[in-house]
């Protein structure tokens, strides 16, 4: 059998023989730094020391683990899997334990030691080389935090998840689209197609680790959700790279509601829902099993159609299935939207106060009941017929208040409706004005304003 000399290994921890327990050490002492010896066991000495290592292991008796793993690493590499699993345990506890920065560099170079003589000395089919190399990547991940790109660790881990696709580690699926991210971040032209196709393939392993259920689906599920949050916020991918992406999933997925609801939610964080492939799965998933979620799919794909009506009823659907009140507010001011190119401006500025009666702060509704009083008829007299625009320039001024990003939109609108003022001479001769006064607007709208001109 062919020895193994770990240099690095040996010149910072102390070697010990057979059955040869190491003296117990104060808690947090200095891991020792000795010159290096090669200690040889018989088959029979690894046996029993293999079984004495483990036990320690499992009661957390790190030191002692070690006095009896070595010998057994350096002796029979080959001889069993927990060599390596309890062995980066061992050394990765050794490396907690010592803040010198040559030990901790020697040990950390010989827990990516252990993995290399892993693929080299040990085969096991149902661990393959492929599956080690994620543990290695991971290990580097770890101990290497200097490396903010870890493009060592990155090539690991895409070649551990391009060969094993679903089996891989659900955390080295998860991790392997976090550093092609962190690539993609340093530098977009170079990284950007490479992080498409790798978050692509995570994400492919992740559903099928989701939809094939066990112990592991809900934690596949969370993930997935993670990555594609992720993805969502890197901009990578416009909506049109989506619809290429997943047409043919959808077309394939249209009984299954999972995979449906996490296609939907992806494009809604992208804000790709005027997608034809967003339309699609969100009529797929309301015959399946109707949510707020697919309700409200189905109503924008009726907007884009020119179907106001059909869209009114999906978005009532939603609101009476949806539970989140933020997505509540949010439906109502959809529907409000809907009521306006309805030309139903009466309808359109009660739904948007019911969303600011949830969202206060949300400006967008404030714009709207804005346009909507600005388009009322509430007089016959034109000069009073104009008041609806003082009503509609209290509405921006009030969105720019309370929402600081409806500021450019609200500007832009008051600056327009302000030259629809009655002008000075208008106020000046009407009887039923007075410039800086209160008013109050009729018919629908009814409102108090403030009495302004235009300014010539």
């Amino acid at each position: 059998m062919k020895k193994v000399l770990l240099i690095a290994l040996c010149f910072a921890i102390p070697m010990a023989g057979f059955a040869q327990k190491s003296k117990k050490k104060k808690k947090g002492a200095e891991p020792e730094v000795v010159a290096p010896v090669v200690t040889t066991l018989t088959d029979e000495e690894c046996m029993i020391n293999l079984s004495l290592f483990h036990e320690s292991v499992k009661n957390k008796q790190f030191e002692e683990a070690y006095g009896f793993w070595l010998p057994v690493y350096q002796s029979r590499p080959d001889l069993n899997k927990a060599i390596y699993t309890d062995g980066a345990e061992i050394l990765g506890y050794r490396y907690q334990q010592t803040t010198d920065e040559n030990v901790r560099k020697a040990l950390r170079d010989s827990i990516m030691q252990l993995h290399d003589d892993r693929i080299k000395y040990f085969d096991e089919a149902k661990y393959p080389d492929s599956y080690v190399l994620g543990l290695k990547a991971m290990d580097y991940l770890t101990y290497f935090p200097e490396d903010e790109l870890a493009l060592p660790a990155y090539g690991w881990l895409k070649e551990s998840v391009t060969a094993l696709g679903a089996k891989a580690q659900i955390t080295v699926l998860r991790k392997f689209v976090e550093v092609s991210y962190n690539l993609y971040k340093s530098n977009t032209d170079q990284y950007g197609e490479q992080f498409l196709a790798d978050y692509q393939m995570a994400s492919a392993a992740l559903d099928q680790i989701a939809v094939a259920g066990g112990k592991n689906a809900e934690h596949a599920a969370s993930q997935k959700a993670y990555v594609d949050r992720l993805y969502a916020a890197s901009g990578a991918a416009d909506c049109g790279q989506m619809d290429q992406m997943y047409a043919s999933v959808v077309a394939e997925s249209a009984n299954d509601l999972d995979k449906l609801g996490s296609i939907m939610k992806l494009y809604r964080r992208l804000g790709c829902t005027e997608s034809d492939v967003y339309f699609a799965a969100a009529e797929h998933a309301h015959k399946l099993q109707p949510t707020d979620e697919s309700a409200a799919g189905c109503a924008q794909m009726c907007i884009k159609k020119g179907d106001f009506a059909g869209a009114v009823e999906y978005y009532k659907q939603a609101l009476s299935l949806v539970a989140n009140e933020d997505d509540k507010a949010d439906y109502l001011y959809r529907l409000a939207n809907v009521y306006v190119s309805l030309k139903n401006y009466q309808q359109g500025v009660s739904y948007a106060q019911q969303a600011l009666d949830i969202a206060p702060e949300d400006g967008r509704c404030y714009l709207l009941m804005g346009i909507c009083y600005a388009s009322a008829k509430v007089s016959d007299d034109p000069i009073l017929a104009r008041s609806v625009f003082w009503v509609a320039c209290d509405m921006f001024q009030k969105a720019k208040s309370v929402d600081a990003s409806c500021a450019s939109d609200a500007n832009k609108l008051i600056a327009t409706y302000r030259q629809y003022f009655p002008s000075k001479e208008d106020v000046f001769f009407h009887r039923d004005l007075n410039e800086g006064s209160p008013y109050r607007v009729g018919g629908w709208v009814n409102r108090t304003t403030t009495c302004r001109s235009k300014a010539e």
